[in-house]
């Protein structure tokens, strides 16, 4: 059995930005064919092709090459069907309830409650979730939820608004990352005749979900305007929702007023599943993705290896699935071992010690006996350019930070830069020299 798009596209998202799989863009994809030299992919609008073309293309052939074939590459096309439109009502017409559904809200359908599998780590932060789907504007105002990458933040915001949306249609519910915030409120300064509607947007809404407020961090101008929203919000009422990679007081280059107020209402944690949550996850998984003959003896064995975090967990099963289906074999243990252990070191992630940009940043220094802050700063000439994109890249493969605080973590403006230092290490990988190197720093650092 070969790819289908499909199948495909799920091991995309699972390969891209590590918030990619909650982007509002990405969750509009809808994946059309696949041949050997294309990847042909749908979206509802032109707004969304463009954004999607300009933040994701290189990073989709990216793994479309590695995937497929060095030639095939993604193909990105409008079908204004895609769009949703209100039902009609028993008589044809569109009701005045179900007009307020054609405002967009970003919200993956996917993402319920119903699907979101509770344990010791997250039943704290699941159930302050239902109970804020229950009664918004209560005393869990705003309610912040954090913890490491990957754990199901994303899905319980997706949830609460989803069941919010459900329940009271005429509630405007709208789900944004902070970058998506960010960018839209740079457009409001540009264009001054979109300011009133960026404002009308985010301040006449009941329910905020917003994610990973972390990328705020060192964005003056933004973080006013959040604060701004955010009080308007929070007068009227209004629920919001928050989550983010580390709790308020750690948010260093976060105005204190803004990260004090993340406070007033609930703050809880979200941490890494125990093995059986582990294993439950990835029973559900086999379920909603009609996964058939994955014995239960392998799930265990993932479940004891993989222990990161939830999205590492599921892409290690589709893609052992995927690898299975294309060489027509049961996925047996032994195959599951043999496929885990031939993997090269350094594509593997860490998933015993904690690794940070620090970390990384001062053990390349130290190799390449540069001055403390070199890798950090603007300088360009060659003797930094490689150690630093080395560093880039180890950053990637060994941490859970997304490309966005790797970005900051270099004092970089925008993750481009990031992507294209991976690449470049990447591609220097087929020299046995760079290859060696990277697996000493590897080594050394895990």
């Amino acid at each position: 059995m070969q790819h289908t798009a499909d199948t495909l596209w799920l091991e995309i998202l699972t390969e891209l930005d590590e918030s990619a799989d909650s982007d509002v863009y990405l969750r509009q994809v809808t994946p059309r064919s696949l041949t050997d030299a294309c990847l042909n992919l749908a979206v509802p609008s032109n707004y969304t092709q463009a954004e999607i073309e300009n933040r994701f293309v290189r990073d989709i052939n990216r793994v479309l090459a590695n995937r497929i074939s060095p030639d095939c590459m993604v193909k990105i096309s409008v079908e204004t069907s895609l769009v949703k439109n209100p039902e009609p009502d028993g008589n044809g017409s569109v009701s005045p309830q179900n007009k307020n559904n054609t405002e967009p809200t970003g919200l993956n359908p996917n993402y319920i409650f119903d699907s979101f599998r509770v344990g010791p780590s997250n039943r704290i932060c699941h159930a302050t979730a239902l109970s804020v789907s229950e009664n918004l504007g209560s005393d869990y105002n705003p309610l912040f939820i954090f913890g490491g990458v990957g754990l199901g933040k994303t899905h319980l915001l997706h949830a609460i608004g989803n069941r919010v949306h459900q329940k009271t249609p005429r509630e405007k519910v709208l789900y944004v990352t902070s970058e998506t915030f960010m960018n839209e409120y740079i457009e409001s300064i540009v264009n001054r005749e979109s300011a009133q509607g960026f404002r009308t947007k985010y301040r006449e809404t009941d329910l905020l979900l917003i994610d990973d407020i972390q990328f705020l961090q060192r964005k003056e101008g933004t973080q006013e305007e959040f604060f701004n929203t955010f009080n308007e919000l929070h007068k009227n009422s209004n629920q919001i929702v928050i989550s983010c990679d580390r709790s308020p007081d750690m948010l260093e280059n976060l105005e204190e007023r803004l990260s004090s107020r993340f406070g007033w209402g609930m703050v809880a944690e979200i941490d890494k599943p125990n093995f059986e949550l582990r294993y439950a996850i990835l029973k559900g998984k086999c379920q909603e993705q009609g996964l058939e003959n994955v014995d239960d003896e392998v799930l265990n064995y993932i479940a004891e290896i993989v222990t990161a975090n939830i999205r590492q967990l599921e892409g290690t099963l589709l893609r052992l699935y995927t690898q299975a289906s294309i060489y027509g074999v049961q996925l047996d243990i032994d195959f599951a071992r043999k496929a885990l252990n031939d993997a090269p070191a350094f594509t593997r992630r860490s998933q015993q010690k904690i690794i940070t940009a620090e970390t990384i940043q001062n053990t390349v220094t130290d190799h390449f006996q540069l001055k403390s802050g070199d890798l950090t700063s603007a300088k360009r000439t060659k003797i930094l350019v490689y150690p630093r994109q080395i560093a880039m890249y180890l950053c990637r493969e060994l941490t859970q930070l997304s490309l966005s605080d790797i970005a900051d973590a270099f004092n970089r403006q925008n993750h481009r830069t990031i992507t294209y230092a991976c690449e470049q290490i990447e591609k220097l990988l087929k020299d046995e020299e760079t290859k060696k190197l990277i697996q000493h720093f590897m080594d050394e650092l895990t």
